[in-house]
């Protein structure tokens, strides 16, 4: 690394470093305290050494690291003698906010109960009213995007207060992939985009808490499908990689540029006024916590000018499955919930209340 190039990175108030044949070989002043140079770079990376190794080196890679045992997000831009860390420590929201958030999405409950309530009535009289059926099926898509913000905040504010239990179960990775994307296929079609899958080449066994993972999944593919235009593709390729499963969901956008890149992982950020693209903020959050509970984690890597990949990982190795009775059994939502989780996406027209399942 150049010595100008230095004399700049250390005016940076957040820890940069240069890794050179995997060993920490320059640190700035704010990194000196929090690593050694010579370290081993497998030391920090949390939980992110296989997807490391896995980058293709293009573009900048967003991963998680571990210094001086605080957590921080990590740009990542490779160069032809090593790869250059730019690290920004992961917000410290307290856990206040996630417990409003948890709150408020208890209020909305009520109001959503009343809006479906009179949304029913209103529908039953379509057949009487002429020219009603685009303004019901806005009028549907809205409360199906209302369910989704209300899951978001209820589920996502238990997942970062760390109250979320795993109910894992052996499942067929395989299996459950081709089952997903079975189901999201034609609603991705609809949008005007091509879902193309590539499954994992040899079996895939894992203990996992495949609603969670779903919920993962269907956070991705919404992202994924609101950055790439009509008649673009879509992604979704897993494999495996010594005791990991990672499953890579690729968009054909423009990128992510560096200034939002940085605050990704940022709950509650949003790109810029007005871009409802990002919803609440929540989405990678959830998702990263939802792959540290399978003992995985998410990495984002993007180009210049081409699309983005988000990688999320799980373990495959056995874990100790608790005995638990069969329990209460809820019945199925009466909303489709890929309708619910890509109400963003999707277009008005799929949510006429004459058509939607």
């Amino acid at each position: 690394m150049q010595e100008q190039m230095k004399q700049i990175l250390e005016l940076f108030s957040q820890p940069v470093f240069f890794v050179r044949n995997g060993k920490v070989c320059w640190r700035n002043g704010a990194a000196r305290s929090l690593l050694e140079e010579g370290a081993p770079l497998t030391s920090v990376l949390e939980g992110g050494e296989t997807l490391f190794s896995a980058w293709d080196r293009t573009g900048t890679l967003l991963l998680p690291l571990m210094l001086g045992g605080r957590s921080y997000n990590a740009s990542v831009r490779a160069s032809q003698d090593g790869a250059l860390f730019v690290a920004s420590c992961s917000d410290s929201e307290s856990g206040a906010s996630a417990a409003a958030l948890f709150s408020a999405s208890v209020s909305l409950r009520k109001p959503l109960h009343a809006m479906v309530s009179a949304a029913d009535e209103l529908f039953e009289q379509l057949g009487q009213t002429t020219g009603a059926e685009e303004a019901a099926a806005r009028l549907n898509q809205s409360i199906y995007q209302f369910i989704r913000l209300c899951n978001q905040m209820a589920d996502g504010s238990e997942l970062l207060l760390h109250r979320k239990t795993l109910r894992r179960a052996p499942t067929d990775m395989a299996l459950f992939l081709q089952s997903f994307v079975d189901e999201v296929t034609p609603l991705v079609q609809s949008a005007g985009r091509t879902l193309s899958y590539t499954p994992p080449a040899v079996p895939v066994s894992a203990d996992a808490d495949t609603a969670l993972v779903q919920r993962a999944l269907y956070n991705l593919l919404a992202n994924a499908l609101s950055y790439t235009p009509k008649g673009g593709t879509v992604s979704l390729a897993a494999r495996k990689e010594e005791e990991l499963l990672l499953i890579t969901v690729s968009d054909s956008g423009s990128g992510i540029s560096q200034d939002l890149l940085s605050s990704l992982f940022d709950r509650f950020s949003r790109q810029e006024p007005g871009d409802s693209r990002r919803g609440i903020g929540l989405g990678l959050s959830i998702t990263r916590e939802i792959a540290r509970l399978h003992d995985g984690t998410l990495t984002v890597a993007s180009g210049e000018t081409c699309g983005a990949s988000v990688t999320f990982s799980m373990s495959l190795k056995k874990t100790a499955l608790p005995l638990r009775s069969a329990g209460i059994v809820l019945p199925p939502s009466r909303f489709h919930q890929g309708l619910v989780e890509l109400s963003e996406v999707l277009d008005a027209k799929m949510y006429d209340p004459n058509e939607v399942p």
